[in-house]
C-alpha cells in the first residue's frame, strides 16, 4: 500500500476547543475564524431564504397562469381547432387544472419542504457560532481585563 499523500492525523482548528484552553494568539486566530465562518453561515441563510421565497412565488404565478389562461386557448392551442367551448372542453379543463395542481402542488410542497429544512439547518449553525464567538470573545475580555489588573497592582 502507497504512503498517503499529506499528513494523516491534523491537529484540531482552535476555533473547535475551548477559549479557555487557548493560548492568547491561538485565541485572537479562532475568533477570527469563527467572524468568517459566522459570515459565511449568515450569508448562506439569506440565499436559502431568498430561494425559498422565489420558489414559493414561482409556484404560486405558475398557478395564477394556468387559470388566467382558461379553457378556450388552452384547447385551442391543444387541439389546434377553433371552436365553441363546450361543457366537455371546460370539465377537461378543469380535469387538467386539478391533475396539475395536484401533482404542482406536491412536488411544490417537497420542494418547499426542503428549502424550509436547510434554512432551519443554516439558522442552527448561525446560533451555534453566535454562541461559540461570543463565548471566545468574553474569554478574551476577561484576559483582557486580568492583564490590566495585574498591570494597575
Amino acid at each position: 500500500m502507497p504512503p498517503l499523500p499529506g499528513p494523516v492525523f491534523v491537529a484540531r482548528r482552535p476555533d473547535r476547543d475551548p477559549p479557555e484552553t487557548l493560548p492568547t494568539a491561538e485565541l485572537e486566530r479562532s475568533i477570527e475564524s469563527l467572524r468568517r465562518k459566522l459570515r459565511s453561515a449568515e450569508n448562506a441563510l439569506l440565499v436559502t431564504r431568498f430561494g425559498g421565497a422565489l420558489l414559493a412565488l414561482a409556484l404560486i404565478g405558475t398557478g395564477f397562469v394556468l387559470l388566467w389562461l382558461g379553457p378556450r386557448p388552452f384547447l385551442e392551442r391543444l387541439v389546434g381547432s377553433r371552436a365553441i367551448t363546450t361543457t366537455y372542453d371546460v370539465f377537461l379543463w378543469w380535469s387538467v387544472v386539478i391533475v396539475v395542481c395536484v401533482v404542482g402542488g406536491a412536488f411544490g410542497d417537497q420542494l418547499l419542504r426542503g428549502r424550509l429544512r436547510l434554512a432551519r439547518g443554516w439558522r442552527h449553525r448561525v446560533e451555534e457560532l453566535r454562541h461559540r464567538l461570543e463565548h471566545a470573545e468574553a474569554e478574551r475580555r476577561r484576559r483582557r481585563g486580568d492583564e490590566r489588573s495585574l498591570r494597575g497592582k
